[in-house]
C-alpha cells in the first residue's frame, strides 16, 4: 500500500490529492494529530506563510512533512546541523519516503548527481544548510524545481536576535525571486516575540498565520537546585527517577567525568561527545535509544532530531548561558506526555566570572583576520580561489602548528562562521556511502565486461538496497568479512569504481569538514560584520541575564512563559519554588489553626506569633480564612475558629 501510495503521490496534477490525516495515519501511523499541529498543517495547505512556535517534542517536522506530501513536487528544508538533517532524512527513508540531503562534505560529484535527481526524479525532500543556497550549483538547479513548499527548520537561526544566529539565514528570502508563489513555514521552539517578528520580516513572509503554542508542558517539572556539590545530587536524581534520562556537561571533559563518577555508584550510564569514533557514537546512541543504556552524559547538540519520547528525566550539571538553549534541552524530557522532571543544578562558582568568560568569546577582530589567513595558507589557496572548496580539518593539530590555544582558535573560528566566511559540517557522524551511477542494464553490461569485479558489486546489490536511486550507508568491514578481503582491498575497489563512475564511493571522513564559502582576499580587509561581533557580544550578555532570572525566579514556568510572551501566565503549582510555596502555605494554614483552636485572640495577639515576612502572609492568610468563612468575629471583636457541626 505505501509504495502505490507514493506512486500515486509522483504522478498526480491534482493541487491537493490527499488528505493530511491520511497521510499522517498512513505514513507515521498516528490517529490523530497533537493540539493546532493540524492547524498549522492546513495553514500551509491553504497557502499561507506560516510561522509556528511549538516546544521541543511537539512535532515541529510533521508540520512541513505532512503537508509537502499533501501536495505534488519537492520541499526543500533549510536546517542549520547537518546531524538534525541526518536524523530527519534517515526517518523518511525508513518510511518510504524519498529524501536527500545535501552538505559540503559531498563531492562536487555527488551534489550535482542529488540535484539532478531532485530536478527529474521523485524526490520529496531535499535537505540543504542555509550556506548552502548561495552555491551556484544548486541555484541552476533549484529554478528547474517543481518545488511545493519551503521550510525553515530552527527559525530562531535567522534572527539577529536569536541564540544562534547564522548570517546565511538571511539570505533564504532571496530564493523567493524563482518561486514567487511558493509558501514558505518556518518552526523553532525557542523565540522570544522580539524573534517572532524578526523571523517573519527576513523570510520576507506576507501577512503569516502565527501559531504559538506553550513553551512549557504540564507534565514536565521544572526544578532549580543551588548545590555546592552538584555531582552528589546528580547520584540522588538517578537513583530516585526511574527510567531513561539525559545528562548535561558544558564540557567533553565533564562530560566523562561525571559518567564515570555515577558509574562508581553503580549507576549503568554513558558519556557520549563529538570526540569519539563514528562506530562508538552511533552504538551508544543506538543503545540508549532501545533502553539498554538508560542514562547519557552528553554535551547540548546530543538529542537534537532524536526521536525518544520516553525521556524521564533532563539533568544539566550547570547553568547554560541563555533561556532558549535550556527550555530546547529540558523539553527533550516527558514527551510522551508522562510525568517527567528538568532539573537545573548551579553553584556560585559556576556563575561567577561568567562575564569574563563572555569577552574571552569575542577577541580582538585583528586576531581573528590572522587566523583567517593561516587558514587559508595551510590550504594553499590562492587569491581570488576556493569559494564553495571543502577540506577535513583537525583543530588540535591546527593549534599546535600556530602554537594557540585550541579554545582560543574555536571561537576566531565562530566568528568566522558566523560572518559567513567557513562552514563545518560534523565529518565524524557521516559514514561510508556508496550510490550506483549507472542504470541497471548497462551496469549489467559492464559486469560481464569486467568480470574481476561481478562478485562485489552484486555482493553490494544483495546486501544494500536502493542504490541505484539514492547514496547508501556501507560497512566496510561487513564487506571485508563478506569478501574475505582486508578493508583496505575493499576500499580500493571501491575507489577504482569510482574512478570508473561506475559507482559514486563517499569514504567515511574521520575529522570535521571545513569548507570556505567565499573566495580567498586579503585577511586586512575581511569584513566582520556587527551582528557576529559587537552586535552579537551584547545579545549573548541579555540572555545571559535571562537565565539568571531564571535561577532567582518564584515560579520556574511562570517566568519561561512570560519570557517567551505569555505575560498573562499565572504559577505552574508544579515546580519546585511552587511545591515549596505550597508547603510553607500549608504549615503556616495549620499553625493558624492551631492558634485559634486553643481559644479567642485578638489579630493582634495572632501577629504576635509571627515576625517579617511570615507575619505579612499570616494576616493575609487570616484575612482569607476570615471571607471562606472558616474564622469568624464575635460582638467583642474576637477572633474564633468555627468548627463544623
Amino acid at each position: 500500500m505505501t509504495n502505490f501510495r507514493l506512486k500515486q503521490l509522483h504522478c498526480t496534477r491534482t493541487i491537493m490529492y490527499a488528505e493530511p490525516l491520511e497521510i499522517l495515519r498512513q505514513f507515521w501511523g498516528y490517529p490523530a494529530f497533537r493540539p493546532q499541529q493540524e492547524d498549522i498543517v492546513r495553514s500551509v495547505l491553504l497557502h499561507d506563510d506560516t510561522l509556528a512556535l511549538m516546544p521541543t517534542g511537539g512535532g515541529k517536522s510533521l508540520c512541513f512533512q505532512v503537508p509537502a506530501l499533501c501536495m505534488p513536487g519537492i520541499c526543500i528544508v533549510v536546517s542549520p546541523l547537518v546531524a538534525l538533517m541526518k536524523d530527519q532524512v534517515d526517518r523518511l527513508r525508513s518510511l518510504d519516503i524519498k529524501a536527500h540531503l545535501i552538505t559540503s562534505s559531498l563531492s562536487y560529484k555527488e551534489a550535482d548527481h542529488i540535484l539532478d535527481s531532485c530536478v527529474h526524479g521523485p524526490i520529496k525532500f531535499l535537505y540543504v544548510s542555509p550556506e548552502r543556497l548561495q552555491n551556484e550549483l544548486f541555484i541552476e538547479r533549484f529554478k528547474r524545481m517543481k518545488v511545493n513548499l519551503i521550510a525553515v527548520d530552527e527559525a530562531h537561526c535567522i534572527s539577529q536576535w536569536g541564540h544562534d544566529f547564522r548570517p546565511a539565514y538571511r539570505k533564504i528570502s532571496e530564493l523567493r525571486q524563482w518561486h514567487p508563489k511558493v509558501k514558505m513555514i518556518a518552526v523553532t521552539a525557542s523565540a522570544t516575540p522580539q524573534v517572532a517578528k524578526d523571523i517573519t520580516e527576513q523570510l520576507g513572509m506576507k501577512d503569516p498565520s502565527v501559531f504559538a503554542l506553550p513553551m512549557v508542558r504540564s507534565n514536565l517539572h521544572y526544578v532549580v537546585a543551588e548545590e555546592p556539590d552538584p555531582l552528589a545530587r546528580l547520584v540522588r536524581i538517578c537513583k530516585k527517577i526511574q527510567g531513561s534520562g539525559i545528562v548535561y556537561a558544558g564540557t567533553r571533559k565533564g562530560v566523562r567525568h561525571t559518567a564515570e563518577y555515577l558509574q562508581s555508584y553503580g549507576i549503568h550510564a554513558r558519556y557520549y561527545h563529538a570526540g569519539l569514533s563514528v562506530a562508538d557514537k552511533e552504538s551508544i546512541q543506538q543503545q540508549w535509544t532501545v533502553g539498554k543504556i538508560p542514562i547519557i552524559c552528553a554535551t547540548n547538540a546530543f538529542g537534537m532530531g532524536i526521536d525518544k519520547s520516553d525521556v524521564r528525566f533532563v539533568v544539566h550539571t550547570s547553568p547554560p548561558d541563555n533561556l532558549e538553549n535550556y527550555v530546547q534541552e529540558a523539553g527533550r524530557a516527558g514527551r510522551d506526555g508522562n510525568e517527567a522532571w528538568a532539573v537545573l543544578l548551579w553553584n556560585k562558582s559556576q556563575v561567577e566570572g561568567y562575564d569574563q568568560q563572555i569577552e574571552r568569546r569575542f577577541p580582538e577582530k585583528d586576531q581573528v583576520r590572522l587566523t583567517y589567513l593561516n587558514l587559508c595558507n595551510s590550504y594553499d589557496i590562492a587569491f581570488g580561489s576556493g569559494q564553495d572548496v571543502s577540506f577535513p580539518f583537525d583543530l588540535q593539530s591546527f593549534s599546535k602548528t600556530y602554537n594557540r590555544k585550541a579554545h582560543e582558535l574555536f571561537y576566531d573560528l565562530e566568528i568566522l562562521e558566523l560572518s559567513g566566511v567557513i562552514a563545518f559540517s560534523e565529518g565524524a557522524m557521516l559514514p561510508s556511502k556508496v550510490m550506483f551511477l549507472m542504470q541497471s542494464q548497462v551496469l549489467y553490461d559492464f559486469q560481464v565486461r569486467n568480470t574481476k569485479y561481478d562478485a562485489f558489486i552484486r555482493l553490494l546489490l544483495r546486501t544494500y538496497g536502493g542504490l541505484f536511486e539514492t547514496y547508501g550507508r556501507i560497512d566496510i568491514y561487513q564487506l571485508s568479512k563478506a569478501t574475505g578481503w582486508s578493508a583496505a582491498q575493499v576500499e580500493r575497489t571501491l575507489q577504482q569504481l569510482d574512478e570508473m563512475e561506475v559507482l559514486s564511493y563517499q569514504p567515511r571522513s574521520l575529522h570535521p569538514t571545513l569548507t570556505f564559502l567565499i573566495a580567498r582576499q586579503d585577511h586586512k580587509n575581511l569584513i566582520i560584520p556587527s551582528e557576529a561581533y559587537s552586535q552579537r557580544k551584547e545579545r549573548i550578555k541579555e540572555r545571559w541575564t535571562g537565565m539568571q532570572g531564571y535561577l532567582d525566579s518564584e515560579c520556574r514556568e511562570q517566568y519561561i512563559a512570560q519570557y517567551f510572551g505569555d505575560t498573562e501566565a499565572s504559577t505552574c503549582g508544579r515546580c519546585d519554588k511552587c511545591m515549596e510555596g505550597n508547603k510553607r502555605e500549608k504549615s503556616l494554614r495549620t499553625t493558624l489553626l492551631n492558634i485559634l483552636a486553643a481559644g479567642e485572640h485578638t489579630v493582634a495577639d495572632i501577629a504576635d506569633n509571627f515576625s517579617g515576612e511570615e507575619k505579612t502572609k499570616a494576616l493575609d492568610m487570616l484575612t482569607e480564612m476570615i471571607e471562606e468563612g472558616q474564622v469568624s468575629r464575635n460582638e467583642d471583636g474576637m477572633l474564633l475558629l468555627i468548627r463544623e457541626s
